[in-house]
């Protein structure tokens, strides 16, 4: 099986990755050790825990996790694996004032210290401090909150700067005012492909959107498509034609490595969580937002409901798309293909990121 993709050629004459970086489960393993239990990876918003006791939960590779508001207000994440018999603690989200395992009623404060082990009888060689739920490195950028599975306790000494990472989207961002946002309302896909396929798909530099989007295309200007890339981040702009009240003057698609895309247009935003469930399954996560003031008022909440439905129906064309790209990539007949050198920049560059950080893990 060949893995291997060499960084160096430039993006006129490389080739792609091989197809076994989409359909082999050593390469997404090699991901997983490498990538997503050591890179910052966005999970959750900042409105979800606005009061202490207040939690969301989740699953990242295989790593189910629990991030809440402690006591004092603190941001904290924690593996959500109780050190009993390994059941999950806390479920979905919610507000509570300790944490209680459903399986035998072990008990842990906010911060993940065990307060209580039922039941237990005598017990030698038993230090309640080696018991508490182990801390996932935590913090929030905007209104995003991001985890770090196998990072240091609060993240002071993470190896993955993440202010460092997202530094080259915070000026084409705050330029389009995300800060004053409200969130509006998720929605989630179950795709049947590799997680890498919808990264690519979404940072083709606008090369599938005349051919899958028709509509999209329409409400928007290709000549002087824009792509930025930075060191672990890109920003990709256009012009709107005018004709799409729904896309403003242009729009804007902000990606954070590995995963997370932020995209702006017209008076609202989503954001796009791409989460791996095996080599062949991803799940997108979508959050909706809109800078109306009020919300709730008819014509805005009339404009917004439109405009989340629009965003459906390319999602679903996206689903499509990426689908058939992975049935595709299981071909005989396929082993790599080329990229675009003015459109694709950006994809090429997500290769190399993410080569650099797999390829010690991965057969010679």
């Amino acid at each position: 099986m060949d893995y291997h993709f060499d960084p160096t050629i430039p993006i006129q004459a490389a080739p792609t990755p091989p197809a076994s970086w989409y359909i082999d489960p050593l390469v997404f393993a090699a991901e997983k050790r490498q990538v997503f239990e050591k890179a910052w990876i966005a999970v959750g918003r900042d409105d979800q825990i606005t009061s202490p006791g207040s939690y969301f939960t989740g699953d990242l590779v295989g790593n189910p996790y629990l991030v809440v508001r402690d006591e004092e207000g603190n941001l904290r994440a924690m593996h959500n694996v109780c050190r009993h018999h390994a059941a999950l603690v806390a479920q979905e989200c919610g507000r509570t004032c300790e944490l209680v395992c459903p399986y035998h009623g072990w008990t842990y404060r906010l911060d993940g210290r065990l307060k209580k082990a039922p039941r237990m009888g005598k017990m030698a060689d038993f230090d309640v401090e080696q018991f508490s739920l182990p801390p996932i490195s935590a913090t929030q950028w905007g209104p995003f909150v991001f985890i770090d599975l196998d990072g240091p306790l609060g993240g002071e000494d993470n190896p993955r700067n993440l202010a460092a990472d997202f530094q080259p989207l915070v000026a084409p961002l705050a330029e389009l005012g995300i800060e004053g946002m409200k969130w509006i309302e998720r929605r989630v896909y179950t795709i049947r492909c590799n997680w890498k396929v919808f990264v690519d798909n979404s940072l083709d530099g606008g090369y599938h959107v005349a051919y899958a989007h028709e509509q999209l295309a329409a409400g928007l200007e290709f000549d002087g498509y824009e792509t930025h890339i930075y060191d672990r981040s890109s920003v990709q702009i256009c012009r709107s034609s005018g004709s799409d009240d729904r896309l403003g003057e242009k729009v804007t698609y902000a990606w954070l490595y590995p995963n997370f895309f932020i995209n702006r247009y017209g008076r609202m935003m989503d954001t796009n969580l791409v989460i791996p469930l095996t080599v062949d399954t991803c799940q997108v996560v979508f959050d909706f937002y809109a800078d109306y003031e009020d919300v709730e008022q008819w014509d805005a909440k009339r404009t917004i409901r439109k405009s989340i439905q629009q965003s459906h129906v390319i999602q679903q064309e996206d689903v499509d798309i990426c689908e058939s790209t992975q049935k595709g990539l299981q071909s005989i007949s396929f082993h790599r293909g080329r990229y675009s050198s003015k459109l694709e920049q950006s994809v090429h560059a997500f290769h190399q990121m993410l080569w650099s950080e797999i390829k010690e893990d991965l057969p010679t």
